[in-house]
């Protein structure tokens, strides 16, 4: 359930339940997506922080960083959005809806069980597959560690918190800083300790710290506090893993002076050089090493994301280091002496209690190391506040320097280039048409502009184009409706084609591409479909009357029919032998096709003549008489009337 600043349900979507994780800048509550119905982690901006703008938009950078990376080995963003204000002295706080993913932190594994050196290469190669996706994205992260990576059931890894913010106050600090370095001190790069800009090979040397830790037990510089150990990265050589683990080979102790050289140059140029590195160091390891187990770190310092006043900026390391002790009241180990002991060591020997001699030397001895803690205590704090004297009186000396041009850019170029110029950049965001997601659309002041060091530079972030979503009331409607529905909607109407439709009256709009609801950038055109107002009339010469009537009727097309029948000796009857519209014609909806439909009729038979032979009839009477042989034929009449004999 919801917290009692946080309800119990976030943008009518997300069902917010217990929190499975705690920073300095925000927490995470384990939730649900109703609406797609997965399990999601939702990060949510710590109240006593949201009232401050600079945290709301180092949170939105975060989630615009991540945004674009989608990689397996990345923690994917899904979501962002703001909490309403609950009650009436709460604040707007900002969330980040991101994937789920189960599983331990590397550093819950590193001081749980521990980790297999083989298992600390495959965590590794998955951190590195992580950090060249996002560094050629132009994206350095800038707080590797192992809370940051995540060990799903499997073995997969998940890097987690790209780009965030760290604006954590490290409340221990005792010294004055001119500089802020964000960032966890036992895995901070040397240039990100003294305040120096950083690039992906910072990313590389962080991640060489969190291997020397899986593989020995504990990072590779410890002290009494975080300042400390930053100076330590500045100034110190690191020990060799060998002398913390002796099972790990020579091969190791080479891998890592190169990883962790304090010049990013003598480092791995990137992260694929260095996977190449740590899958030929994966032959080097004999495989039957055990897990490492964590070397105690109660004077490890705090593993928390930290602001740390930079080494070189306010105060030398020496006082940096004599300030980080002062903050423990009591020595590191061993017992004090008691005025009643007696010193083994002492060259004057034992001395009886009753002697007078007994005591000056016995003072001596516990009074030299006091003294000289107070000189170095007086000596932290005088240069302190040299430092700031000195400072106050270059007020009116600052340097001045000249705008660098990075509107074009990428917004992480974009500011290390204003860092690196000693400007401090202030981002704000827009939606553009013209300039690429997350590259600079202008700047103020200008480029080439002198102005004091430090001063700030307003940077105009594009957002790229915004979108609308394609208006859902554009079917069913006329043309004219529908080009109303997307000018309202700060859309244009793309190419109208018309098609033929039984239901759908004429210029009455049938489909739009993109479809409803579509989420598209301004000025999208919108391709729209019509009615035509008409029909396509079907093939039904050849079929049965009552197939044409019933083809004709279909839903799809709606006309009406008319018979006309016609008697023929070729067609069986019912069949139809012709139709008014031709197959495949557009005719108006509803209109009536006459249909002409064979009559069989049986042909009459063909009469024959039959050639009879009558008798001649005489005058002697019926009975006939045979003909003399010389018998005067009958005479016969001509054309001229005349006859022959």
């Amino acid at each position: 359930m919801g917290t009692p600043s946080i309800p119990d349900l976030i943008n009518d979507r997300y069902e917010v339940g217990e929190v499975i994780g705690r920073g300095g800048m925000a927490t995470v509550h384990v939730g649900q997506d109703v609406r797609l119905g997965r399990r999601v982690a939702i990060k949510i901006l710590r109240p006593e922080l949201a009232a401050d703008e600079t945290f709301h938009e180092r949170f939105q950078r975060e989630a615009h960083a991540v945004a674009s990376l989608n990689h397996h080995s990345i923690v994917a963003i899904y979501d962002t959005g703001e909490i309403t204000p609950q009650g009436p002295d709460g604040v707007l706080r900002p969330y980040i809806v991101m994937e789920y993913v189960p599983g331990q932190t590397l550093r819950e594994l590193i001081h749980g069980g521990g980790v297999t050196p083989e298992q600390a290469l495959e965590y590794m190669l998955g951190i590195m597959d992580a950090l060249s996706f996002s560094h050629r994205a132009g994206i350095v992260h800038r707080d590797i560690k192992p809370a940051n990576v995540k060990v799903t059931p499997d073995g997969s890894v998940k890097v987690m918190d790209f780009g965030i913010a760290r604006a954590v106050e490290d409340t221990q600090a005792a010294l004055t800083q001119s500089q802020a370095v964000l960032g966890t001190a036992q895995y901070l790069s040397p240039e990100q300790a003294r305040g120096a800009a950083v690039d992906p090979r910072s990313d590389l040397y962080s991640a060489a710290c969190v291997f020397f830790e899986m593989l020995t037990g504990r990072a590779p510089f410890v002290g009494e506090s975080s300042v400390a150990i930053a100076a330590q990265h500045v100034r110190d050589a690191p020990p060799a893993p060998s002398a913390l683990n002796p099972q790990l080979p020579p091969a190791v102790d080479r891998f890592m002076e190169r990883a962790l050289a304090k010049n990013p140059q003598d480092r791995f140029a990137d992260a694929g050089e260095m996977r190449r590195a740590l899958r030929q160091l994966a032959t080097a390891l004999p495989g039957d090493l055990g897990a490492t187990q964590p070397i105690d770190t109660a004077l490890a310092g705090d593993s928390s994301t930290k602001t740390l006043p930079a080494v070189g900026h306010g105060a030398p390391a020496a006082a940096v280091v004599a300030a980080g002790r002062s903050e423990d009241s009591e020595p590191s180990g061993g017992t004090p002496v008691r005025p009643g002991d007696l010193d083994p060591d002492d060259e004057t020997g034992p001395v009886a209690p009753g002697s007078r001699e007994a005591n000056p030397p016995r003072r001596r001895r516990w009074l030299l190391p006091v003294m000289l803690l107070l000189l170095l205590a007086l000596l932290g704090v005088g240069t302190v506040l040299g430092v700031q004297w000195w400072q106050s009186q270059q007020v009116e000396q600052v340097a001045r320097v000249s705008v660098p041009q990075v509107v074009g850019m990428d917004s992480t170029t974009a500011e290390n280039t204003l860092r690196d110029a000693g400007l401090n950049p202030a981002f704000t965001t827009k939606h553009d048409n013209s300039v690429p997601d997350k590259h600079v659309i202008s700047m103020d002041p200008a480029s080439g502009t002198e102005v004091d060091q430090g001063s700030t530079v307003n940077v105009v972030v594009s957002q790229g184009p915004e979108d609308v979503a394609v208006p859902g009331d554009l079917v069913g409607q006329s043309l004219d409706h529908a080009r109303q529905s997307l000018q309202k909607a700060e859309l244009t109407v793309g190419e109208v084609t018309t098609v033929n439709s039984a239901t759908v009256p004429e210029n009455v709009v049938i489909s739009s591409d993109p479809g409803a609801g579509t989420s598209v950038a301004r000025k999208t055109a919108v391709k729209l479909q019509i009615s035509s107002g008409k029909v396509t009339v079907p093939d039904v010469v050849g079929s049965t009357r009552a197939e044409a009537e019933q083809a004709l009727r279909a839903e799809n097309v709606r006309l009406g029919s008319d018979v006309k029948i016609e008697e023929t000796e070729d067609a069986e009857s019912g069949t139809v032998l012709a139709q008014s519209a031709p197959a495949g014609s557009s005719v108006n909806q509803g209109s009536t096709i006459t249909l002409t439909v064979a009559k069989r009729v049986t042909p009459s038979p063909t009469p024959t003549e039959e050639e009879t032979a009558e008798p001649t009839p005489t005058d002697d009477g019926p009975t006939a008489q045979p003909t003399p042989s010389h018998t005067t034929a009958r005479p016969s009449a001509t054309r001229g009337g005349r006859s022959n004999g």
